[in-house]
């Protein structure tokens, strides 16, 4: 086992000794993200924390094997394992595609690869952050957006006129661009 990172490497040697406080730091810190993935990408809760399961359960026969070697953090390791398997789950049950694009992690074993495919996540995560701190209505409002609403049925639903959602769908965007471009993740990609 290499890893650079000593928290990666605490969290790492508690799961191969089976520390449950280890183990509960694990499911702490990088369980939400796969909940999240896994919700965004018609799965739910239960499948995201089987197939975390899985991931670890996987991470662990590599530390006993003696076979770990990590050229990334940890939890990009783990998301890594865990979009894998769950690509494999999609087209197992052949339900509809992903948000996300379905080459994303499929051959993430190259070096290459794995760097774009890392960046595209954190590029993913930052947007999706800031999306989630836009007022409610600007959420609506880009949300049908980018569900291809047309304007007049978002007028609609919102009881106003076709006009002033157009002027706030600009001026939503703009925010989540501005924040975006401010979030200091996305200055580091």
């Amino acid at each position: 086992m290499n890893t650079t990172d000593k928290a990666d490497q605490e969290l790492l040697d508690g799961l191969r000794s089976g520390d449950p406080r280890k183990v509960k730091a694990l499911y702490d810190a990088y369980l939400p993200d796969i909940i999240y993935y896994v919700r965004r990408n018609n799965g739910s809760e239960a499948d995201a924390r089987d197939l975390f399961q899985e991931a670890l359960i996987a991470v662990y026969r590599k530390l006993l094997d003696n076979d770990l070697e990590l050229t990334v953090a940890l939890r990009t390791y783990i998301q890594v394992i865990c979009r894998n398997l769950w690509l494999r789950n999609l087209r197992k049950s052949k339900r509809i595609s992903l948000q996300a694009p379905t080459d994303m992690v499929e051959h993430a074993s190259t070096s290459e690869t794995l760097g774009l495919d890392l960046e595209r996540m954190e590029r993913d995560r930052t947007y999706f952050r800031c999306f989630d701190k836009l007022g409610d209505k600007c959420k609506k409002i880009l949300s049908w957006y980018f569900d291809k609403i047309p304007m007049k049925d978002i007028a609609k639903r919102l009881d106003t006129s076709e006009s002033f959602i157009k002027k706030k769908k600009f001026e939503c965007k703009n925010k989540l661009i501005d924040a975006v471009h401010q979030d200091p993740v996305f200055k580091e990609l």
